[in-house]
């Protein structure tokens, strides 16, 4: 009765909001497509095989460290499940921490996702000049120079950043389009490096990419076994590449009948992932073997043991231009459903009132425009930072928080199942039905601890871009802007446990 009586008087002080702001017109298949193409890019097609240039040790065990990658983060999978089965929110991960554990370590945690996500996206519009230029010389157009240059970088980056800020603001019913129909490039793609891959001998790449780099590519004759070490690192760096886990849950605002579309989205996006990360990485290292790999990362090469590289060796000239401009991209598409997370994160902290609630504001198709607008110019400022500087904030510890989150989303579960001031509380009863949380959240922290053990700490990295240092760094700017929200909770007439004890609107 007491607890009852809290909850109605937390209710009536709240301030009222504004009915729903968001369109709720996803499906499942959106959902999937986002989770797809939130990370298929750079992390498999370039990524893969630039492992070995760091860890050396895993030799050919890199395509079974992607799939590892995916198979640790079963635990995860089901938990974000769940949370996604009784709190499907904008703000996904923000909101179950934040009501699960603590409103200040989730925005905290959060905002170091947010800060990832905002460098990333600037990150990937400086890389996609390099990438478009590229295709373009490849093609046979000299003119694609002038993207190589740091200025044609800023303002193709920029053109593609607002081109895709435009697209957000003209709706999530659009966006759901585009995905479904990214992820279907996405699938062409991978057969058609899997075909290749799988179709060329091992010997035949290494004779025509020692002709065209003209480097020597032989293999050792008494290789070390591999380490065990290499590998878990290796499978650490490729956590990034299942991000989509982090992102689909966003669309808990917007998606139909939320509780039964996120969670079904949510396990197909990781199953596609998966099976094509996985099938990817296998035909690449099919046909490159691991030793001319290494040979060609060391011969300054590298380009020629990437998917689109191996395809400019072994297919004809057309396929191979073909191949490059999908690349580029698909490489730039992965900035959409980052725009998306990241901006839905902003939405779902002005609900809370942490961010001014100008960030409620949605345009006339149910987009939350201010929230995307202050994304796209963060990251318009990362793009300009890349072009110059030549590194971007947050990219390092990417892969970082992802392990935190999944720890910490796990601690919270455990936490709404033995802690009595959530019982009688309706999400927090649905998420406690079954044996299955307690086991697999504990097998969650175990996964990351051991992941964050081998990779927490980047070889031949600076102590500065090291990712626990910039962890730190985006912590202290979340904790400065969390003290500096006090006032305005307490000028709205709300207090941190009556956020807490609710859930938010969307």
């Amino acid at each position: 009765m007491a607890q009852e009586r809290e909850r109605e008087a937390i209710a009536v002080a709240r301030p009222p909001l504004p009915a729903f702001r968001l369109a709720k017109a996803l499906g499942v298949l959106a959902i999937a497509a986002s989770a797809l193409s939130h990370e298929y890019g750079a992390t498999i097609n370039f990524a893969a095989t630039n492992s070995l240039g760091v860890y050396p040790g895993v030799q050919g065990l890199v395509p079974w460290a992607m799939f590892a990658a995916g198979i640790v983060l079963i635990p995860k999978l089901f938990l974000y499940m769940r949370f996604s089965e009784v709190m499907p929110r904008a703000g996904s991960t923000y909101v179950w921490v934040s009501r699960s554990l603590s409103l200040p370590l989730g925005f905290v945690l959060n905002f170091l996702q947010w800060a990832g996500l905002t460098a990333a996206i600037g990150f990937i519009g400086f890389v996609f000049g390099t990438f478009l230029g590229q295709a373009l010389i490849d093609a046979g157009f000299p003119a694609g120079r002038v993207l190589l240059t740091p200025l044609g970088h800023v303002v193709l980056g920029a053109v593609m950043i607002w081109g895709f800020y435009a697209l957000h603001v003209a709706g999530v019913e659009l966006y759901g389009r585009v995905v479904v129909a990214l992820a279907g490039l996405i699938t062409v793609v991978a057969l058609l490096i899997i075909g290749y891959g799988f179709a060329t001998a091992p010997a035949t790449f290494v004779h025509l990419a020692a002709a065209r780099s003209g480097l020597t590519l032989a293999a050792p004759d008494h290789p070390a076994a591999p380490t065990f070490g290499a590998f878990v690192s290796v499978t650490f760096l490729f956590i990034a590449a299942y991000g989509g886990l982090n992102g689909a849950p966003a669309l808990g605002g917007e998606a139909r009948d939320a509780s039964r579309t996120v969670p079904r989205g949510l396990f197909l996006g990781w199953l596609s992932a998966l099976v094509l990360y996985t099938a990817v990485a296998a035909a690449l290292f099919h046909a490159v073997p691991w030793w001319a790999t290494l040979g060609l990362i060391r011969g300054k090469a590298l380009g020629l043991a990437t998917a689109p590289g191996l395809i400019g060796v072994i297919a004809p000239a057309a396929v191979a231009t073909i191949l490059n401009f999908l690349v580029a991209i698909i490489v730039a598409k992965t900035a959409i459903p980052q725009m998306l997370v990241a901006s839905r994160f902003i939405f779902a902290c002005a609900e809370d009132r942490i961010l001014p609630p100008t960030f409620l504001h949605t345009s006339r198709r149910k987009a939350p425009d201010r929230a995307v607008f202050l994304t796209a110019a963060l990251a318009t400022l990362f793009l300009v930072q890349s072009a110059l500087v030549g590194w971007a904030i947050g990219i390092a510890i990417r892969a970082l928080t992802v392990l935190v989150m999944e720890a910490v989303v796990a601690i919270g579960a455990l936490n709404v199942m033995f802690n009595a001031r959530f019982l009688g509380v309706p999400w927090a009863d649905r998420l406690r039905r079954g044996p299955w949380v307690v086991v697999l959240s504990i097998l969650a922290i175990a996964v990351a601890l051991v992941l964050l053990w081998g990779g927490a700490v980047v070889p031949h990295t600076p102590f500065l871009l090291q990712p626990i240092v910039q962890s730190l760094i985006a912590a202290a700017v979340a904790a400065f802007i969390f003290v500096r929200a006090r006032p305005r909770l307490a000028q709205a007439g709300m207090t941190l446990p009556h956020l807490a004890a609710e859930l938010p609107l969307e």
